[in-house]
């Protein structure tokens, strides 16, 4: 009963299929803008571009628990880790296989779309970097998640790379919009990691695991979070005023409510309040997840 309890939770976090539900709604932001542009859409290129998404994060997953595994020579997971019993449920080279099964999935994905010419030059540069973060965020020796690098590369993966691909599966070549929808994404998703790792701060550092709030430091971290909500919401006020459209602009400035909560409820951890963590941790993701989600039901009705 353990061993599939264990099985099962090493399962969910593999999948994390509230990373892919996020992933699959940035890309909608991407695909959507091609459309607000005036692009004719393919959707069985859309099809497997949001497919090729979901393959670079559980190859992603599916490496890091292969190197994470208790039996690895590169682990460094402590026997207090939650995730210990889970990996240790599976065996390791089941998870090799499966990870060069979605390997071997991506890179079919990746045929079919240059086969159907749905790809260009620039596409192709994206899905390179998307692999390349994906793969070197697991992968030793360069690790990123092991050197406190991993947050960051997951925003710039969800925020930025994810939709660019999107879009430029109908559109030849980036456009400025895509920037200023997406920049700001960017920061509230760094926030809102930055509020999941809060939680988990103690053991992280305790037993030497590198993240970016390790890294940072606790105090640090928090105040980087607030600026981060303020900047977010900065640069979308900024944009409107150099160009990006008013009717793209208002709705994502609606969820500013939701972040300057989470800023108060960081300032009262700050001032010695009790954590109130899964209220805080609903904030964080409900700030990006309305704003992302916004953006792209704007971009659809416009």
């Amino acid at each position: 009963m353990n061993l599939n309890k264990s099985q099962n939770a090493l399962f969910i976090r593999l999948t994390q299929p509230l990373l892919l539900a996020g992933l699959i709604l940035t890309y909608s932001i991407g695909v959507g803008l091609s459309h607000y542009l005036g692009a004719s859409l393919d959707w069985t290129d859309i099809f497997f571009g949001a497919f090729l998404g979901i393959f670079f994060v559980l190859m992603r997953n599916l490496l890091a628990a292969y190197f994470d595994h208790p039996s690895s020579p590169t682990s460094k997971i402590h026997a207090e880790d939650p995730r210990y019993e889970e990996l240790n449920s599976v065996n390791r080279q089941t998870l090799l296989l499966v990870a060069l099964t979605v390997l071997t999935a991506g890179a079919l994905d990746t045929v079919i779309l240059v086969v159907r010419h749905a790809v260009n030059f620039s596409a192709i540069l994206l899905l390179g970097i998307a692999f390349l973060f994906c793969f070197f965020s697991s992968v030793p020796p360069v690790q990123f998640e092991k050197k406190g690098y991993g947050e960051l590369s997951e925003a710039i993966l969800i925020a930025n790379l994810v939709p660019a691909i999107g879009f430029l599966l109908s559109e030849p070549n980036l456009h400025v919009l895509l920037v200023m929808l997406t920049f700001p994404l960017t920061l509230l998703y760094l926030a809102l990691r930055i509020v999941f790792s809060l939680t988990t701060y103690a053991f992280d550092r305790t037993h030497s695991k590198q993240t970016l709030i390790v890294r940072m430091d606790w105090q640090k971290a928090m105040n980087s979070h607030n600026y981060l909500i303020l900047a977010a919401f900065l640069f979308v006020a900024l944009f409107s005023l150099i160009g990006q459209p008013w009717s793209l602009t208002w709705p994502m400035l609606l969820p500013l409510v939701f972040g300057i909560f989470q800023i108060i409820q960081i300032q009262g951890i700050v001032a010695g309040a009790a954590p109130k963590w899964n209220l805080l941790k609903w904030t964080a993701a409900g700030t990006f997840t309305l704003t992302a989600y916004l953006v792209s039901f704007t971009l659809w009705i416009g």
